[in-house]
């Protein structure tokens, strides 16, 4: 069982939830690729995604948590 425990401690955590399509909050990414109002990419050491739409923007950023507000019409790692 304690194999288990360590694989978890080693693994960063990742976490992306979408409510609605006005709303997507993201942890464990710390690195912005590309801002604009049409599109945003997040990525850290292991994923990227991309964030599509109109009007986004980042509602929140700090300590690896990030919120994205806007009209949001995909979602789609990269």
């Amino acid at each position: 069982m304690n194999w288990i425990k360590d694989l978890f401690k080693s693994v960063s955590p990742t976490y992306i939830e979408l409510r609605g399509r006005e709303l997507l909050l993201a942890e464990g990414y710390c690195r912005i690729e590309d801002y604009s109002d049409g599109r945003i990419v997040l990525s850290n050491d292991e994923y990227r995604f991309s964030v599509e739409g109109s009007g986004l923007r980042l509602r929140h950023l700090s300590d690896g948590i990030m919120a994205v507000d806007g009209r949001i019409d995909r979602v789609e790692f990269i």
